[in-house]
């Protein structure tokens, strides 16, 4: 058996090594199916032990009781590309029985796709009997092949392909415990239509019609008033939906008129839980001589027509899902939301989306005892609320979702309107009432008198830096620049990255007392760099020259300090008050109230937190008019103490006892 070399080179057979082993083992029943077999057997071998993570594929192998290959087709079919024996047979197999899959040539390297190593092993008759050859190719030597004399032999007609892989290959898909479902998928389009055909994975028939919900719909598009289908049968798009077994399922996939799935197109829509394929079936996507990968370019309005068609079915099946589900979460008492009309439009748009990802989490949603129904419902309506990064933890641990259906997940809230709008309109709706919420803390005479800065005051501005603008929302904290400001500031300050939830706070001297918070954050990339320290002063302080002096000194010494190399910095000094010896700093004529320095690399502003809660307001006001979103100071407070804890004083008792 010598090795000869194809009539092409290697450069123009490397796209085959990134067909997916899915494909690659759906085009070798493919090519079953077109030596007439009327039993298609796949034996995948694994490797490893426990989950599938863990596990690869050894060996793949596929064998049929077609009619084999004999030695003048084999040179024929491997020493040439793009010359497929096929092409002289008018589309139909060699003794008519059923329609071609391909007729390109090209099909027997997507085993490379699988392993690096490829032995097919035929059988076919003669006059004088059957004859054996095999054919042996390498990755190594992908432009070309090895092929033995034929031999006589006893066995019957027909192909083994055998394919071996290993260790390090990509070959997931093959693992997963979907795999017969996801190639059942791809073959559905015939098997319906040809129940003489049996295709077994690892022993077991594969029957799309045990995975299809309800019955396929075929419509012709027959609307079409377009050259593409003119003197030409009007294309049909059968639309196949799949019941929950069907994890993930291709969406619109070309065949040729018989249903042979020829490619599957990108998906129109985003990967949602209602999991249905259209197969669109049409004699001239044979016949097309570009590749079907660009069908979309050479019959946009056929293409353009199923998408549609595909979309509106659907989105209908996914609002019938939903409704079916979201009933049964009514009527046994487990729906986490209100069901009457709910005046509060981010409330209202989060319970929407709540409906529509309950889709997706269905699984978690319909089982166990009704409990666990309730306590999955909740959590989902936490995920989604709060937007969380337990999230993940929660969709996996707590409810189960699979990986297919958190990115499922996870693309429809990427690409859902209702998603944006929730998670917009929930965070302004956060922004809204922690401002309200530090108003009171801060100017009400009790609570004023009440608030801890260190414990509570301070970590409550901390993580909501975006009250110095909307520039600093996705800023950092940086451990170098800490570890400058430390030899910086003065010893009553203390550092964000100092904050512990301890009850007591000690200055310098060791005597008990109230500190001030630094904290810095870091925007941009490195060479453009912008930097924010930020001085909060206690609500009970009025801010004077001393400590307007003290910021200075640190923008000064910052600003050139080796360590942090060339930024631009803005500093801020907030207070409850600002006193009358520095009202002429706060107020310029060049420049905008509390701009009190603007030197060539730094800015310092100050201003007192009346000011700065009522700039951040003005930001946020077009949104909450949008909205339609209000709320009382009491209401505000309490949905930042549920979210912060206990970062905001204690309430008083309505009556509290007189003092002794």
């Amino acid at each position: 058996m010598g090795w000869e070399q194809i009539r092409a080179g290697r450069d123009a057979l490397g796209d085959y090594l990134k067909v997916s082993p899915l494909d690659a083992v759906a085009e070798l029943v493919w090519n079953s199916l077109d030596a007439e077999a009327d039993e298609v057997s796949i034996d995948i071998e694994y490797d490893g032990m426990g989950t599938d993570e863990v596990r690869y594929v050894s060996q793949v192998a596929v064998t049929d009781n077609g009619h084999g290959m004999s030695h003048e087709r084999a040179r024929s079919a491997f020493l040439s590309l793009g010359d497929s024996w096929k092409k002289g047979l008018g589309g139909r197999t060699v003794n008519k029985k059923r329609a071609l899959h391909g007729k390109k040539g090209k099909g027997r390297f997507f085993v490379y796709g699988i392993g690096g190593f490829v032995r097919w092993t035929s059988v076919s008759a003669t006059p004088d009997g059957n004859v054996l050859v095999e054919v042996v190719g390498e990755e190594q030597r992908m432009e070309g092949f090895s092929i033995s004399e034929p031999v006589q032999t006893e066995e019957p007609t027909g192909t083994r392909v055998t394919v071996q892989a290993g260790e390090g290959r990509a070959t997931a898909a093959l693992v997963r415990t979907d795999f017969a479902h996801q190639l059942a998928a791809r073959l559905a389009g015939h098997l319906l239509a040809n129940d003489d055909i049996t295709v077994l994975v690892n022993g077991i028939q594969l029957d799309p019609a045990e995975l299809i919900d309800g019955e396929p719909v075929d419509i012709p598009l027959t609307d079409l008033d377009s050259a593409e289908v003119a003197e030409h049968e009007p294309p049909v798009l059968t639309i196949v939906d799949w019941t929950d077994e069907m994890r993930a399922a291709p969406t619109i996939v070309l065949c040729n008129e018989e249903g042979m799935a020829l490619v599957e197109l990108d998906k129109p829509v985003p990967n949602t839980a209602a999991k249905t394929t259209g197969y669109l079936k049409w004699r001239r996507f044979t016949g097309s001589d570009m590749s079907l990968a660009l069908a979309h370019m050479q019959f946009p309005d056929v293409i353009s027509a199923a998408t549609k068609i595909y979309e509106t079915h659907v989105r209908d099946r996914l609002g019938e899902i939903t409704a079916t589900i979201v009933t049964k979460l009514i009527s046994e008492g487990t729906y986490p939301y209100d069901t009457t009309d709910i005046a509060d439009p981010i409330r209202r748009t989060e319970r929407d989306m709540f409906d529509l990802v309950a889709v997706t989490a269905r699984s978690a949603l319909n089982s166990g005892s009704r409990a666990q129904r309730e306590m999955s419902a909740r959590l989902l309506k936490l995920a989604l609320e709060e937007r969380s990064e337990d999230l993940d933890l929660i969709l996996t641990s707590a409810l189960g979702l699979t990986g297919d259906e958190r990115e499922q997940l996870a693309d429809m809230l990427k690409h859902s309107t209702l998603g944006n709008i929730v998670g917009a309109g929930a965070e302004v709706a956060r922004r809204v009432e922690l401002i309200i919420a530090l108003r009171g803390a801060i100017y009400g005479n009790d609570s004023r008198r009440r608030m801890r800065e260190v414990d509570q005051l301070h970590p409550l501005v901390k993580d909501n830096v975006w009250l110095f603008g909307e520039d600093w929302r996705l800023s950092r904290s940086e451990a170098g620049l800490t570890s400058v400001l430390r030899d910086v500031v003065h010893a009553e300050a203390v550092l964000e990255a100092d904050l512990t939830p301890v009850p007591a706070v000690r200055r310098s001297d060791g005597r008990a007392g109230r500190l001030d918070l630094v904290l810095q954050r870091t925007a941009g990339s490195p060479g453009d760099q912008h930097r924010l320290v930020v001085e909060l002063k206690r609500p009970s302080l009025v801010i004077g020259d001393k400590e307007l002096t003290q910021v200075k000194t640190y923008a000064r010494t910052l600003s050139k300090h080796p360590a942090v190399g060339a930024s631009r910095w803005t500093f801020w000094l907030v207070g409850a008050d600002i006193g009358d010896d520095i009202e002429e700093d706060v107020n310029q004529v060049d420049r905008a109230q509390g701009h009190v320095v603007k030197a060539k690399n730094y800015d310092i502003w100050v201003t007192h937190w009346g000011q700065l809660l009522d700039n951040a307001t003005r930001r946020l006001e077009f949104y909450r008019d949008q909205l339609k979103y209000d709320i009382t100071q009491e209401a505000a407070t309490e949905r930042v103490r549920q979210r912060h804890g206990e970062l905001l004083p204690p309430e008083e008792p309505m009556n509290p006892a007189p003092r002794r």
